[in-house]
C-alpha cells in the first residue's frame, strides 16, 4: 500500500481499497515488512482409495482391507474428482477420522 494511504472508512474497516467488497485489507504502518515465496502445490488426491461406511479402504472387489483406514485428503472424496473450495476437505477428514478411529477401537476390543 502506498505510504499515507489508508483503508476506506479508516483502520480495520474490513473493506478492499476500491470499496468493492468486505475483506481484510489494512494499512501497513510500521516497518520492517517480511515476505515469503508462495508456490502452488497438491492439495489432495481428489481420487485416492475407496472406502466403505466404516472408513476402511476397500480393494478392487469392494472387500475391506483389514486394519487399513482412510480419511480426508487421502481417501476418495465425497465430491468425486471436484474440489468444493476452501475447507471442503475438513469435514470429511473429521467425520471419517472419527468413524475410522471408532471402528478400529471396536475391532481391537472385540479381538481382545
Amino acid at each position: 500500500m502506498a505510504a499515507g494511504r489508508r483503508c476506506p472508512g479508516g483502520r480495520n474497516s474490513h473493506r478492499w481499497l476500491d470499496g468493492s467488497r468486505t475483506g481484510s485489507a489494512r494499512s501497513l504502518e510500521k516497518a520492517p515488512y517480511y515476505a515469503i515465496p508462495v508456490h502452488s502445490g497438491t492439495l489432495g488426491t481428489t481420487g485416492g482409495p475407496r472406502t466403505n461406511t466404516d472408513a476402511q479402504v476397500v480393494n478392487a472387489y469392494g472387500h475391506s482391507i483389514e486394519g487399513l483406514y482412510a480419511a480426508g485428503n487421502v481417501m476418495a472424496g465425497v465430491t468425486g474428482m471436484f474440489y468444493d473450495g476452501a475447507g471442503g476437505t475438513l469435514s470429511p477428514a473429521l467425520t471419517f477420522g472419527y468413524i475410522a478411529g471408532s471402528h478400529a477401537a471396536a475391532s481391537s476390543a472385540s479381538a481382545a
